[in-house]
């Protein structure tokens, strides 16, 4: 997973946790306080989506101007219908917008100047691992993010719990990852380990 070459002297760290965990959190302090550029995997899967993208013209090729507004942009309930009620129409989408995301992350690194670049997304995927000089999990027991969902998001405790079941399980998040950022506690908590961890440069 570590590939130090591709990325030369940039320290790439990709980021990811399930829902609930804090993962906007930890950006937000590695940002403010370590000048980290974010780069989001769902914000770039929106741009490659916009007018004129890539990710927009094979998605309207494939399925056709039903899933238009009429100014020619994407409706996205029209889309998101299709995606739900038809698996088939699911993978299509993600087998067009996922490689086109990692190509614009890609891209995104080579040209960026900072020296921490902090890639983050919810959705893990082998095709992307070689990019990253370490990967790190956002950790928080599911209590914890049952009621950060509903003080956050107004989400019932059912409906946090499907979400939770429908995201790879924490198994497969430790397997995948490097590093386990635990998000239990206060926010000092978090921000002093993460001053441990980047002060040691141990990445």
């Amino acid at each position: 997973m570590l590939n130090k070459g591709m990325v030369e002297s940039v320290n790439v760290i990709g980021l990811t946790g399930g829902v609930g965990a804090g993962k906007s959190l930890v950006l937000s302090i590695l940002r403010t306080k370590y000048n980290a550029e974010v780069i989001e995997a769902d914000k770039v899967a929106h741009e490659l989506m916009l007018p004129g993208e890539d990710g927009y013209l094979r998605v309207k090729e494939t399925f056709g101007e039903t899933i238009l507004n009429p100014d020619g942009t994407i409706n996205r309930t029209a889309l998101g219908k299709v995606i739900f009620e038809n698996e088939s129409a699911r993978e299509q989408v993600n087998s067009i917008i996922h490689p086109l995301v990692w190509k614009r992350i890609r891209q995104k690194i080579s040209a960026s100047q900072a020296g921490l670049i902090v890639v983050e997304f919810a959705i893990m995927g082998e095709e992307a691992e070689d990019i990253y000089d370490e990967m790190w999990y956002v950790h928080a027991f599911e209590e914890v993010r049952i009621r950060r969902l509903s003080e956050n998001r107004g989400y019932t405790k059912e409906r946090s719990e499907q979400i939770i079941r429908s995201q790879a399980s924490e198994q497969e998040f430790v397997r995948r990852c490097d590093r386990i950022i635990e998000n239990n506690g206060s926010v000092a908590d978090l921000e002093n380990q993460l001053a441990e961890i980047l002060k040691t440069g141990d990445r």
